[in-house]
């Protein structure tokens, strides 16, 4: 059973009178004729373009997580690379500069088994 709120009856209203608010007008209001006569910037065509580019290039897939793709997308825009290709082939070109004879050696060795691996599939 829902019991009901009692009100006291001899309890008077507090009614508060609520004073109009007052409206400032724009300093500048839209006008078609204004905007009609305004410069709209040209459309640049270095915008850069979606997709891969078509080079005549192989390629493979990497599948990594959506935040390193997310990391990769704001290094790309950041450095200004056109693709993300670029971005990756300059850091992996940065981490084969920085490396020792001996990660040298095995590099060249992993590069060699893997080329010879593609080689083989596509024939």
């Amino acid at each position: 059973m829902v019991k009901q709120f009692e009100t006291d009856p001899s309890r008077k209203k507090n009614l508060r009178e609520i004073p109009e608010t007052e409206t400032s007008k724009p300093k500048k209001t839209f006008n078609i004729d204004e905007f009609a006569h305004t410069v709209q910037k040209p459309i640049s065509s270095s915008e850069k373009k979606v997709g891969r580019p078509k080079k005549n290039k192989v390629y493979g897939t990497v599948r990594i997580q959506k935040y390193n793709v997310n990391r990769v997308n704001a290094l790309q825009n950041t450095l200004d690379f056109e693709t993300q290709d670029d971005l990756i082939s300059s850091v992996l070109d940065r981490l084969e500069n920085s490396m020792t004879s001996e990660e040298r050696t095995m590099f060249e060795m992993y590069m060699k088994t893997y080329e010879a691996r593609d080689k083989k599939k596509s024939n």
